[in-house]
């Protein structure tokens, strides 16, 4: 008991002994007031020391998160620079969450100053820093390759006929008369406004010094959807920005840094205030082009200039008519008479032409054609989506005519990844089958037979297969969709706020697909029993009050994908019984699922890159699930008796830091496609010995390893069932002597990709270590793995050149293999590089030779060399053993390389010769030249009759000018031929 002096000289004297007991109850209260007091200030004192600490910790995990973060955007940035690659919406998802904990940083440490530590802010942030760190391990590829229409030529049908290439030439005229700022196309739907707009634009991007930027406005417009459009092309951020003149004042700032700029605007139907969009028209260097069925419209704009896109007249309507029957259908003079009349009825819109058309292809008997003109409305006049709906009838199958209105529930002019659709096609229970493969096949026919209709158009340049819906085609499927089956589509329009009036009693599908959604009412109750697709995916949702789902009972679609701020889930899905489909992928902030053991009919369940911890609850109740996709996720386990109850699985999916359990994935007869992780070889081979009695086809993408680096990321592994592929990345010590290497590792069937790298102990990689049961091009990647000497090593005294297991490759690059002599030694069999189409070598010290003369009549596909950094190279196609180097003679033997386009040749300090011999490249189209001192001659060579060799030459990039100028030729004409390409 603390002492305080002094304290008894306070008491009243002469209290005599009657008084010490209550001085001896009252010295016990002040005892347990002073603890008390004691005890809390020491608390407060530790808690301010643990604070203090806490802060500090918080402090350095945001300093390693934003370092992180300038790591991942650099690499980002690098990628985007050429305009042909974006970022993943996760990877900016992922930036936002990155800078709102650098903000929350600061709002903590400015309340500190002013005294006030708030522990459990501090507590939740230093979790959410930690899921972060983790989630960035996870990012995967952080880009994808660009589709979209403005920033590559877009897809249209050429002109041929004389009116439409005369406007054509009418509107190019206009664009070289800088006086003309802004243009207006205008005429009736479907008389080929577009069409034009897009010529104009592809003719922009080949043969003028402007940027030119394509955005469809439609007619449920917002101008904050336009402002979010345009803000894309000038690359800023207005995701933080509300107001509507703010947002056009960053604009007009934007633009105005932009220099030659020409924005297309397609299917303006009110009248738009360019001072609202931020764009500075009038302006030197700022053009506008605009389409739009109204010439008033165009006028009250202020275009400088107006064409009207009129009907074709009958010649032209014939011959486009013609055309577009294609030329399998041939017409005898009776069909064509009666082909004439039904290209009359189109009144001279192409649309209605090419439609009608598209339905008539491939028909050559006459009674159809006669029965056809008879079915024929009378009244279709001018209307063209009378026509495009009876070329719709004329589809007679339920089956096509459901997968053409779904196309309908994308945003207008939204370019449809094929095997997307076909996903969701599957999951909607149009397109149905036994097996994976054969849903997709007959997924492909159906669109197959609707772009041969011309219902659908299928782009050719996107390096993708996909398919888009032309808007009036869209705008009658909508039409149909009124009544049976029943729509309401607001895809891609923007901002705005659900209204409980627009959700009618006999709904059948809602998209809202990629519309910011500011909020859904908490009391909204939409009464839509019929209601069996809803998507709500890239919404921005960050909530969805439990009532939204209370009248929806006959669910069976539920896409609430890409919502990265939604945080929870209602209760009541767990009671959806009909659903087939939860699409929840990268919803990042959704931390757990409700119990699902009730969705006895669920065939999908997709959270892939979400933030649950958990396998769902009742998960291994769900014996109808064929597809779950858990890849990027931070599972803690997965539990044992899971897998094999779920006996119908064909895609599974697994996080990529899980060891994937072997006896459970054998168990799943139905598999065919896997995606995940095997912690060794051993269990590896194991799956692979299981799979190689398999006489169907599957997918997988497997890594094999103990640490996942960051050449290799998680999110491969969680890629939608279309990016079907077969990938093995083996990253593990392999044991000389046995261990890891005493069975030879056969590869799956079928493979298409093979990364392996960090594999210490590995002295060769083929024909023993690695074998193959397929003849497919082999698509190879070696990195990293310090003991490979020999990529295909045959040993002394046997031959391969009949082996069925030897590798086929059609691609192979390797990198950072210190200790490699060569490509390949031994007798190796012909066929193990002739498929190969592209050579990459870096950073591979011990190679003089990239491969010898001897295999050089096996490179005939090759189509592409790069050497870099290989500071021992000596010689490209080395000389044979024994062979001198002496100067190469007119009579010396000539080699070909027949299609090889692409020569890099960097860092190469010791290189001597490309070739010895004469070597004859026709195909060539570029080649570079870097750091290079000792290679002082050329081997190229074309006959005297070749009047026009290297016809597809392009460049020749030369960083050292005086190097080509010291060059020996042999034919010196060709020194003259290449100067032109040289940069």
């Amino acid at each position: 008991m603390l002492k305080i002096k002094g304290f008894v000289g306070l008491m009243p004297q002469g209290l005599g002994a009657y008084a010490w007991p209550h001085i001896s109850a009252f010295w016990k209260i002040m005892d347990a007031i002073i603890g008390n007091v004691v005890d809390f200030g020491m608390k407060k004192f530790k808690s301010t020391i643990d604070f203090d600490e806490n802060l500090e910790t918080l402090e350095r995990n945001v300093k390693l998160l934003s370092d992180k973060a300038v790591d991942v955007k650099t690499e980002v940035k690098n990628q985007e620079q050429y305009g042909k690659k974006k970022r993943k919406r996760e990877v900016a998802s992922w930036f936002d969450e990155v800078k709102k904990i650098k903000k929350g940083l600061r709002v903590l440490k400015e309340e500190v100053t002013i005294g006030k530590k708030n522990g459990g802010t501090l507590e939740k942030m230093n979790g959410r820093v930690g899921e972060l760190l983790e989630q960035s391990k996870h990012l995967g590829t952080l880009v994808h390759i660009i589709y979209e229409g403005e920033e590559c030529q877009m897809m249209v049908q050429q002109v041929h006929e004389e009116t439409s290439k005369q406007n054509l030439e009418v509107i190019w005229t206009w664009l070289q008369d800088e006086n003309v700022s802004s243009i207006g196309i205008y005429g009736m739907g479907g008389v080929g406004k577009t069409t034009l707009a897009k010529h104009t634009y592809n003719r922009l991007r080949e043969g003028s010094s402007y940027q030119v930027h394509w955005v469809t406005v439609s007619q449920r417009f917002s101008i904050k959807g336009l402002q979010d459009n345009l803000s894309k092309i000038v690359k800023l951020d207005l995701s933080d920005v509300e107001d509507e003149q703010k947002r056009a004042d960053q604009l007009n700032w934007a633009f105005r840094k932009m220099k030659n700029i020409v924005i297309i605007l397609d299917d303006v139907w009110d009248c738009l205030r360019l001072e609202k969009l931020g764009y500075p028209l009038g302006v030197e260097g700022y053009r506008l082009i605009l389409t739009s069925r109204s010439s008033e419209v165009c006028q009250k704009m202020s275009c400088k200039e107006l064409l009207q896109v009129k009907k074709l007249n009958t010649d032209d309507a014939w011959e486009l008519f013609r055309k577009s029957l294609g030329s399998e259908t041939r017409l005898s003079p009776n069909i064509e008479r009666i082909a004439k009349s039904m290209a009359g009825m189109c009144e001279g819109l192409p649309l209605g032409l090419i439609t009608l058309a598209g339905s008539m292809r491939g028909v050559t008997d006459i009674r159809e054609w006669w029965n056809t003109l008879n079915e024929f409305p009378e009244d279709m006049e001018s209307d063209v989506f009378k026509v495009l709906k009876y070329s719709y009838d004329r589809l007679r199958d339920t089956t096509l005519q459901e997968c053409f209105l779904y196309c309908a529930l994308y945003p207008k002019d939204y370019v449809i990844d094929r095997d997307e659709l076909i996903d969701r096609l599957i999951m909607e229970g149009l397109v149905k089958g036994n097996r994976m493969v054969e849903d997709f096949n007959h997924g492909h026919t159906i669109l197959n037979k609707l772009v041969k209709m011309c219902l659908l158009e299928a782009p050719d340049n996107r390096g993708y297969e996909a398919i888009r819906m032309h808007d009036l085609l869209r705008e009658m499927a909508l039409r149909i969709t009124t009544d049976k089956p029943r729509y309401m589509v607001r895809a891609g329009i923007g901002p705005q706020v659900l209204l409980g009036q627009d959700w009618v009693f006999n709904l059948d599908r809602v998209s809202f697909y990629s519309s910011r959604i500011k909020r859904i009412p908490e009391n909204m109750a939409p009464n839509c029993p019929t209601l069996s697709t809803l998507i709500l995916s890239y919404c921005d949702l960050t909530m969805v009050p439990g009532s939204f789902f209370q009248y929806m009972n006959n669910l069976q679609v539920l896409d609430l994908s890409y919502n990265s701020e939604l945080m929870d889930l209602p209760s009541c899905i767990s009671n959806f019984g009909s659903l087939r489909a939860l699409l929840l992928r990268g919803c990042g902030r959704l931390k757990s699922v409700p119990p699902l053991g009730k969705l006895k009919n669920l065939r999908v369940l997709d959270v892939f890159h979400t933030g649950i911890k958990e396998v769902p609850q009742g998960m291994e109740n769900l014996v109808k699930l064929k597809y779950i996709d858990m890849g990027g996720i931070c599972l803690d386990e997965l539990p044992k008796e899971i897998l094999p109850k779920l006996s119908q699985l064909q895609y599974l999916c697994l996080p990529g830091h899980l060891n994937a359990p072997v006896e459970d994935l054998a168990s799943l007869e139905q598999l065919e496609e896997f995606r995940g992780r095997f912690y060794d070889l051993h269990n590896f081979h194991k799956f692979m010995s299981s799979h190689h009695s398999y006489e169907k086809d599957w997918w997988y993408d497997i890594f094999v390893g103990q640490e996942i680096s960051n050449y290799y990321h998680c999110s491969t592994l969680g890629e939608s069932i279309p990016k079907q592929r077969r990938v093995v990345v083996v990253n593990c010590t392999i044991e000389e002597g046995g261990g890891e290497a005493a069975t030879s590792i056969f590869l799956p069937h079928g493979i298409d990709i093979l990364h392996i790298r960090f594999c210490h102990g590995l002295s060769s990689c083929f024909v023993d270590n690695f074998l193959s049961w397929t003849k497919r091009g082999l698509t190879c990647t070696i990195s990293g793995c310090d003991d490979i000497e020999w990529i295909v090593n045959v040993p002394s005294g046997r031959d391969t050149t009949t082996d069925p297991h030897c590798i086929y490759f059609h691609s192979l690059r390797v990198f950072d293999l210190h200790n490699l002599v060569g490509l390949c030694n031994g007798k190796i069999a012909s066929h193990t590089f002739s498929g190969l189409t592209e050579l990459d070598i870096c950073n591979c010290h011990r190679m003089k030779k990239l491969f010898p003369r001897a295999i050089l009549q096996d490179l005939k596909n090759l189509e592409k060399i790069v050497v870099n950094a290989c500071f021992e190279m000596e010689e490209i196609i080395g000389r044979e053993e024994g062979e001198g180097s002496s100067q190469r003679s007119t009579t010396s033997t000539t080699s070909d390389l027949p299609k090889l386009k692409k020569l890099k040749l960097q860092y190469l300090p010791e290189l001597k010769s490309i070739c010895e011999r004469k070597l004859m490249c026709d195909s060539l189209e570029s080649m570079r030249f870097y750091k290079c001192p000792n290679l002082k001659s050329l081997p190229f060579y074309t006959p005297t009759t070749n009047r026009n060799p290297f016809p597809s030459l392009r460049k020749i990039r030369v960083d050292e000018e005086n190097w080509w100028e010291t060059l020996e030729w042999e034919q010196s004409h060709l020194n003259n031929l290449f100067q032109p390409y040289i940069t």
